[in-house]
C-alpha cells in the first residue's frame, strides 16, 4: 500500500529546503551532461570553500586495464609511523552521477574530525560505463592501497570502506567480496545504501513516491548501471544476497526514514549481527535520501553524522 501524500507534508523545515534547492538544480533536459550539470550546480551549492584545515591532492593510480582518479585527503600533522589509517570513501549518485568535487562536503570533514586520511574515488559512470566498471574501479583502489598505501603515508591494515547510496552500494558489495581473503577492511560506514536489486522491501512500497529519490527513480538507476538483468543477482551489485556474512568489519548503517531504500539498510545489519559482527543501525528520523548534504544545518543529520564518527573512530581501535 502506497503511503498517502500527506505523509511527506510534515517533513522539517531542513528537508523541505532540501526539496527546494534540489527542484531548483533540475537538469535542463534528460541528456547526461544537463543532468550532471545540474546534479554538479547543486553539490557546489552545498559545499564550503576550502578552508586549509587539511591537506588535499589529486592523484591517479595506475592500472592496467583503466587508471582511476582519486583525491587524498590528509590532516596537517605529522603521519604516524605506521601510516595515517583511512577512510575510503565512494560517493553516491545512481552510478550515474557525482565526482572527486560531488562529496567534497563530507569528504572533507570526515579527514578533520577524524584526524585520519580519507580517499575518494573517481569511479567510471553510466551510460559510458556499465556494472562492473564501477566496482572494478573501487576494488582496483583498494588493492593498490593494500599494497602501495604506505607510500602515500596511509596504514593498509587500517582502511574503512564508506559511502552512500550508489557508492553504499559499491563499498558493502567491496566488503563482501574481500571476506575470507585475509584483506579484509577493519570496518564499513554506508549512508542510505542501495544493497539489493529485487526492491520488494516495506520500504518500496511504502515510500514508493518519497521525495528526492522515488521507486521509479531507482529501477532507471539500476537498469542503466546493469542493462543485463542477470547481472542483477551478482553479489558485486547485490551484497544483500550474499549467504554468508560471517567475515564482514564493524559496520555502520544509517537509514533516512522516507527512502525506498531504508529497509536495505536495515536488513543488512540484521543479516550482520546474525552472523556476530559489531553493526549499528541508525535511523535517521524524518530524513529523506541525499540529507547528508545539510550535515551542518540538520540537527538530525549531525546528530547521525556524530554516530558515524564514533562508530568508525570505534573501528579504527
Amino acid at each position: 500500500m502506497t503511503l498517502q501524500p500527506n505523509i511527506y507534508d510534515e517533513l522539517s523545515e531542513e528537508m523541505q529546503s532540501l526539496v527546494y534547492w534540489s527542484s531548483i538544480y533540475s537538469p535542463a533536459d534528460s541528456d547526461i551532461d544537463s543532468i550532471r550539470a545540474a546534479y554538479d550546480a547543486m553539490c557546489l551549492h552545498y559545499t564550503l570553500p576550502r578552508d586549509g584545515t587539511v591537506k588535499i591532492e589529486d592523484k591517479t593510480i595506475a592500472n592496467v586495464a583503466h587508471p582511476v582518479n582519486v583525491r587524498l585527503y590528509t590532516p596537517l600533522g605529522s603521519a604516524p609511523a605506521t601510516g595515517w589509517p583511512c577512510v575510503l570513501y565512494i560517493h553516491g549518485g545512481g552510478w550515474m552521477v557525482g565526482n572527486l568535487d560531488s562529496h567534497e562536503f563530507i569528504t572533507r570533514y570526515l579527514c578533520r574530525d577524524l584526524n585520519v586520511a580519507v580517499l575518494s574515488v573517481d569511479y567510471r559512470l553510466v551510460p559510458e560505463h556499465h556494472f562492473p566498471a564501477a566496482y572494478e574501479d573501487c576494488e582496483t583502489v583498494y588493492q593498490w592501497l593494500q599494497q602501495f598505501g604506505i607510500d602515500w603515508n596511509i596504514n593498509p591494515a587500517q582502511i574503512v570502506l564508506a559511502g552512500d547510496s550508489a557508492g553504499g552500494n559499491l563499498a558493502a558489495a567491496l566488503a563482501v567480496q574481500l571476506q575470507h581473503t585475509g584483506a579484509q577492511a577493519c570496518g564499513l560506514a554506508l549512508i542510505y545504501p542501495c544493497l539489493s536489486s529485487s526492491f520488494d522491501t516495506a520500504a518500496c512500497q511504502q515510500h514508493a513516491e518519497a521525495p528526492l529519490l522515488t521507486l521509479n527513480d531507482m529501477q532507471y538507476y539500476l537498469k542503466e548501471y546493469a542493462p543485463n538483468k542477470s547481472d542483477w543477482q551478482d553479489l558485486r551489485l547485490s551484497p544483500l544476497m550474499a549467504q554468508d556474512f560471517s567475515d564482514m568489519p564493524s559496520s555502520f548503517v544509517a537509514v533516512a526514514e522516507y527512502d525506498p531504500l531504508c529497509d536495505d539498510g536495515r536488513i543488512f545489519v540484521d543479516k550482520l549481527k546474525q552472523a556476530n559482527i559489531v553493526a549499528e543501525f541508525y535511523l535517521g528520523k524524518g530524513l529523506l535520501h541525499g540529507s547528508l548534504r545539510l550535515v551542518r544545518d540538520c540537527p538530525v543529520v549531525q546528530d547521525l553524522y556524530q554516530h558515524m564518527l564514533s562508530s568508525i573512530k570505534q573501528m579504527f581501535t
